[in-house]
């Protein structure tokens, strides 16, 4: 029999994906997808193990550190990153991983300190570092919420001090901290039923088939929520363009705009062309969709989606919304989308890496832009057309601020209020104020465990 390998290649894995997502500032998911390509014969249970390890640390990273930190002996010491992806690896293990031995976890990371960094000095270190966490994993490390909810949450629940502070202020202690718990939940695989092709009930019933249970979403009414997640690369009705990845609150926003066929429609940021290749189903894929998109990589994933699909109303355009457009003077639209770029603050349970890079100033920096876009494309708005302004985050300033900014120097614009315009089965989702509003599940009894959304319907008159 030959010698067992040195190291737990999934492990290691692992550990090149997380150091990875950070030197690269990439997408975790986009980054595991690539991994997985470059890695055709891990099995189906090594791919879901490097999925829970990798995004599960990046979800629990400020509880994994604020156990870590008690484990040393000289607190708030530095350690260099290559060493703390290991050692978060290893503690992720230990305190979240129940089918995983401890015995294991600090094994696997030892074999694999010696591997990376051939110092016995930094392996002996692993080893007692870890096993101090095991000693202390029931030991409760973190300030009393009631006196200080703030610093509680930041380190139990794992989220940057500035955001939770920020929804502390927003929707009391209790509810920041059923938010933050949300973010840290796996989020409802959702898809969108292509209607061009097969009916909802029809596709459950293939699913059903093909050993995929699904139930039909609250809201939406193509959607239906997957018990599972399936490798779409290998799943023959996705690769039919029967269905399309996609959140249930994501999936309201083009009924808002309610496109009609025949209709001449601007999308104007419209990467990964969920929303855009929605419209044209709404429309019976006849008229047309002009769809924006600055980057050229993504103009390529649009277009890909829609012959999937078998969409043919789409024409996909590099270009940059907040600039001059290329259209002759005197071209209108019936209809604009602007799912605008925003801090993604309601999708942190889908792209937990988010929380960490993004800073207090980003959220001004962003609802100027946004304030951009929408002046610039409202412009292209044929008299008595519609617009609808979206975004996948909830910061007033990105959402009500930019809408209601937009109106006191656009009087030929009117709000629409939701409510007086969609079916009935989507007004539960609408604020009083008339906008459109989602919540991930905690914060108000109706979320759903949707994503969070905002999305607002304007009239030029």
């Amino acid at each position: 029999m030959g010698n067992s390998p040195p190291y737990d290649p999934v492990r290691l894995l692992a550990w090149k994906i997380l150091q990875e997502i950070e030197r690269s500032s990439s997408f975790a998911d986009l980054t595991l997808d690539q991994a997985f390509i470059e890695s055709p014969d891990l099995r189906p249970l090594d791919r879901a193990m490097i999925s829970e390890m990798v995004l599960g640390i990046l979800r629990w990273r400020g509880n994994l550190d604020t156990h870590l930190q008690h484990a040393l002996k000289s607190r708030g010491k530095k350690i260099e990153p290559r060493l703390l992806h290991l050692l978060r690896l290893g503690a992720y293990q230990i305190l979240f991983m129940d089918r995983v031995p401890e015995s294991a976890a600090v094994n696997e990371s030892v074999r694999l300190a010696k591997v990376l960094f051939k110092n016995e000095k930094i392996t002996g270190f692993v080893n007692a570092l870890l096993r101090s966490v095991i000693r202390n994993k029931d030991r409760d490390l973190f300030p009393p919420f009631p006196e200080r909810p703030i610093e509680y949450i930041t380190q139990a629940f794992s989220h940057p001090s500035w955001l939770v502070e920020r929804w502390v202020k927003e929707f009391g202690p209790e509810t920041a901290r059923n938010l933050c718990a949300a973010n840290n939940r796996k989020p409802p695989f959702a898809v969108r039923t292509n209607t061009l092709k097969i009916s909802r009930e029809e596709l459950h019933r293939r699913l059903g088939e093909a050993d995929i249970s699904s139930h039909a979403t609250s809201f939406s009414p193509e959607g239906l929520l997957l018990k599972k997640s399936p490798v779409l690369a290998e799943e023959r009705l996705f690769q039919e363009g029967l269905y399309f990845v996609q959140d249930e609150s994501s999936q309201v926003v083009p009924h808002l705009l309610s496109p009609q066929p025949g209709e001449r429609i601007l999308d104007a940021c419209a990467a990964p062309g969920g929303k855009t290749t929605h419209l044209a189903q709404l429309m019976e894929d006849r008229g047309e969709i002009l769809a924006l998109e600055l980057h050229g990589s993504r103009v390529k994933l649009i277009e890909e989606n829609c012959r999937r699909l078998g969409i043919t109303i789409v024409r996909v355009i590099e270009a940059d919304a907040s600039q001059s457009l290329p259209f002759p003077p005197g071209e209108t639209f019936d209809r604009i989308l602007l799912d605008a770029p925003c801090t993604g603050l309601g999708i942190l349970h889908r792209n937990p890496e988010a929380k960490w890079r993004r800073k207090p100033e980003d959220i001004a920096r962003l609802a100027q832009f946004q304030k951009s876009l929408l002046d610039n494309v409202s412009s292209w708005l044929k008299p008595g057309g519609t617009l609808v302004y979206s975004t996948c985050t909830m910061t007033p300033e990105e959402n009500d601020g930019v809408v209601n900014s937009f109106l006191e120097t656009h009087p030929q614009f009117r709000l629409e209020n939701l409510r007086e315009v969609l079916p009935a089965g989507l007004r539960p989702l609408v604020d009083s104020q008339g906008f459109y509003r989602t919540y991930p599940e905690g914060v108000i009894p109706e979320s759903n465990r949707m994503d969070g959304f905002f999305a607002a319907r304007l009239r030029k008159t």
